[in-house]
């Protein structure tokens, strides 16, 4: 079961080592963190339910990440891109 969730996040990994694959091992880990969100949003909107809910405006979505080392959540917009983070 594990194998399986953790395959998930395999386009992370791939865009990651596509787009930084000149970073260290340690900021590569980081945008990985932060695409994986990305992913997870994607196969939310395969939903029929959900993708329409979004298109009739009654479900707004955000994406999130919360960095547990420098105790700070990063709220972003319904974008597919990492933009500039919005601290709260």
């Amino acid at each position: 079961f594990i194998e399986d969730w953790v395959k998930i996040g395999l386009p992370a990994k791939a865009k990651v080592l596509a787009e930084h694959g000149d970073k260290t091992f340690e900021e590569q880990v980081k945008y990985c963190e932060k695409e994986a969100v990305n992913v997870s949003l994607a196969n939310l909107l395969m939903y029929p339910f959900v993708s329409d809910a979004l298109v009739n405006k009654t479900l707004a979505l955000n994406r999130g990440y919360y960095d547990f080392m420098k105790g700070r959540f990063e709220l972003w917009g319904l974008n597919f891109g990492l933009s500039d983070p919005c601290y709260i």
